[in-house]
């Protein structure tokens, strides 16, 4: 085998173990997140506290540059009012 070609070879494999090690370690931090109960009780505190907080929450979203249409989307999702 010449040179060229064992470099050739190391490069190909450390690049899928690169590729292998990526999509373990995805999966391994996707799985940590449903198992820390990361799921539905996470996004009703996060709900909670929008709504506790929709004065603020609305104003960042201006000063921000977001249109009244999609505030008033998010308001319709986060209280659950039907003007969205």
């Amino acid at each position: 085998m010449s040179t060229s070609a064992g470099l050739l070879l190391m490069v190909l494999l450390t690049a899928a173990t690169c590729v292998v090690g990526i999509v373990v370690l995805g999966r391994a931090r996707r799985e940590s997140r449903v198992s820390d109960g990361e799921g539905l009780d996470s996004r009703g505190g996060t709900h909670r506290m929008l709504a506790e907080n929709w004065a603020l929450v609305e104003k960042t979203a201006r000063e921000t540059g977001m249109s009244e249409e999609e505030i008033a989307r998010v308001r319709a999702n986060v209280l659950g009012l039907g003007d969205g």
